[in-house]
């Protein structure tokens, strides 16, 4: 097989000047427009101003997004409405006893790349002292919406449901479960593709010193890929902010946390209980990526591990 070079989701050791740290947040920033909203379906006695508290917005935002709207007062379920993006401003997080960065980074929706070049003067492999400030940048996020309420949420006996970012679902699986763990009891995510293009550890990438937290598996596109064992969907979700594309994290009862990123598809819903083998998603290329693989990550309480470690 010829080696293929794929970019990924990862940390950044290179540090950048601080001079550039207004530069940095404003990408981040910027980032997030390319999915600046979310479709939400109004339902039985709805109005603008319940809709914007929901969503963590004000109604003057959601009215500039929907500018057919004239009236906070009356909307027409069954009404499709976009939910602007949230841009939040900088903040300082106060380190605690046992953070660290990709746990922080998780916390406020950042990838540690995002984290790193917001904080020049930190390094991936160096220990945080409690007390410390980390600077965390403004983004953009998506906005807070009632589970029971997105069209995002598949409607009972729907087999697949719509998300404003394009070319890429989530849908209910349907194909039968039939794998077989390894004697270590995990599963490999994708079964029969076992080229993996970039390895877990700090890298150069493109002239660049990074950390890559996970494993590069290569699969063609639309392969599925399968829990690799039995948890609760914590995420199920299109990731853009952080590079991630269509993403699955799936957390496991003894403190495992894995996740499946760069999907054309997602198969589980946040929320869904899943056992291993059942498919969750299938590769592709969304997000920070060159071409159709699987990232593979695994955590101890959000501590990366390397994933081969467990095979």
């Amino acid at each position: 097989m010829t080696p293929v070079l794929i970019r990924c989701s990862s940390g950044q050791t290179g540090a950048l000047p601080t001079t550039r740290r207004v530069l940095a947040t404003a990408a981040l920033v910027l980032a997030g427009l390319a999915s600046a909203a979310t479709s939400y379906r109004v339902r039985p006695g709805d109005n603008l101003t319940v809709i914007a508290q929901r969503a963590g917005i004000s109604v003057s935002a959601l009215k500039d997004a929907n500018p057919g709207l004239k009236n906070a007062n009356q909307v027409q379920a069954g009404k499709t409405l976009r939910i602007p993006n949230r841009q939040l401003p900088g903040t300082a997080h106060r380190v605690k006893s046992g953070e660290n960065l990709i746990r922080i980074a998780h916390r406020y929706g950042l990838s540690l790349s995002q984290l790193l070049r917001a904080n020049p003067q930190l390094g991936a492999g160096r220990p945080l002292r409690a007390g410390a400030s980390v600077h965390i940048p403004g983004r953009n996020v998506a906005a807070r919406l009632p589970r029971s309420g997105s069209a995002a949420e598949s409607p009972a006996g729907s087999r697949t449901v719509r998300r404003s970012t394009p070319a890429a679902a989530v849908r209910t699986a349907s194909i039968r479960v039939s794998s077989v763990p390894a004697a270590s009891g995990w599963l490999w995510p994708v079964p029969g593709y076992h080229y993996v293009s970039s390895g877990y550890g700090d890298r150069v990438l493109d002239g660049e010193h990074e950390g890559h937290y996970g494993v590069d598996i290569v699969a063609p596109q639309g392969t599925i890929v399968r829990a690799a064992r039995s948890g609760r969907v914590l995420e199920s979700r299109a990731d853009f902010e952080r590079g991630w594309g269509w993403t699955v994290v799936v957390e496991h009862p003894d403190g495992w946390i894995t996740r499946y990123a760069h999907l054309s598809a997602n198969l589980a819903r946040a929320g869904d209980r899943v056992v291993q083998g059942q498919p969750i998603g299938r590769v592709g290329s969304s997000g920070r990526s060159t071409g159709p693989h699987l990232h593979f990550g695994t955590y101890m309480r959000w501590n990366p591990k390397d994933p081969l470690a467990l095979y």
